[in-house]
């Protein structure tokens, strides 16, 4: 007879989600001064934003009680939809198209990357910045965890999608009763 024992990480502090969230900041440049009154955008780095996110609910789904119920309310549009995925096994958008918000959202965040390059640009080369010589715009991404909802890249969903398999994150979520993810 095979014994399994799961190891739990624990954690009760409910801070980590903005420590964790924080490492992810994008830094530039300390040489580069930027216009003067000019504040740049809080952007993170999208690949270590994303990595943070599929951190965060793995310590979830094994501190449901003491993380679960902060987390299902203070970061519910990213942190609930990954979580609705790994308890229903279904990796996929709730309509499977984008809707019109989140396009929205993604055209002010593109514009204000720009923006932000531009200045950066200006700074140092003088050089305009445009969707096609962009450096930064498919390296960044707004740091608002609580703000809309925004799609994980397919590269994201397949490793949720991993670690659900792997970790039975959504059977840890689904065994929890306080909160209750399942209602």
């Amino acid at each position: 007879m095979e014994l399994f024992l799961f190891f739990m990480l624990e954690a009760d502090n409910q801070e980590i989600f903005d420590m964790v969230l924080r490492l992810t900041a994008y830094h530039y440049p300390e040489n580069i001064v930027l216009p003067q009154g000019y504040t740049p955008p809080n952007l993170a780095v999208s690949k270590l934003y994303w990595k943070a996110w599929l951190m965060l609910l793995m310590l979830i789904a094994h501190n449901p009680g003491s993380l679960g119920s902060e987390a299902w309310n203070s970061f519910p549009p990213i942190l609930r939809a990954l979580m609705e995925m790994c308890i229903t096994n279904d990796f996929t958008t709730s309509s499977g198209t984008t809707d019109q918000t989140e396009l929205q959202v993604a055209a002010i965040e593109k514009q204000t990357i720009l923006e932000f390059e531009t200045d950066l640009g200006a700074a140092s080369t003088k050089t305009v910045i445009t969707e096609n010589n962009s450096l930064l715009l498919s390296q960044l991404t707004s740091l608002d965890p609580r703000g809309s909802t925004r799609q994980p890249p397919p590269a994201v969903i397949e490793q949720l999608r991993t670690l659900n398999a792997t970790l039975r994150l959504g059977h840890l979520l689904c065994r929890s009763r306080q909160p209750n993810f399942l209602l």
